[in-house]
């Protein structure tokens, strides 16, 4: 698969000893917190891998010159991340129509039984796939 690396603007916000609130100016609501500043920044990464990994248009990069810190000790950085490293640990899933015995629906829907969650076990289990 071929590497699709992307880089972004993160501000670091120290919080307390050691520990940082990540924020992403690109991607409103966004966040995340690291124990030290390499925690801090493979948070970041992570963060990054897992909101985009399936984006088809990537949000344009703000320039970090141009992003305000007001807090003190707040700094802004780039973090760059592979988004290839977050597709594989996510599998693309389709939607299926079954059918299903009519009591066992209702039995199965009193005790709250995902039955998504039920087939892919299933599934997983015959075809020896894990």
């Amino acid at each position: 698969m071929k590497e699709r690396i992307v880089t972004y603007p993160a501000i670091f916000k120290p919080i307390e000893d050691n520990v940082y609130f990540i924020s992403f100016p690109d991607v409103k609501g966004a966040i995340t917190e690291g124990h030290g500043l390499k925690d801090a920044f493979e948070m970041a990464a992570d963060a990054w891998r897992t909101i985009l990994f399936d984006e088809k248009k990537l949000p344009k990069m703000t320039d970090p010159a141009e992003i305000k810190i007001e807090d003190p000790g707040a700094f802004v950085a780039l973090v760059s991340t592979d988004l290839t490293k977050s597709a594989a640990n996510f599998e693309k899933t389709v939607r299926k129509n079954v059918t299903v015995p009519a009591k066992l629906t209702l039995q199965a829907e009193k005790k709250k039984i995902n039955f998504s969650k039920v087939l892919t076990e299933a599934l997983r289990e015959k075809l020896n796939y894990q």
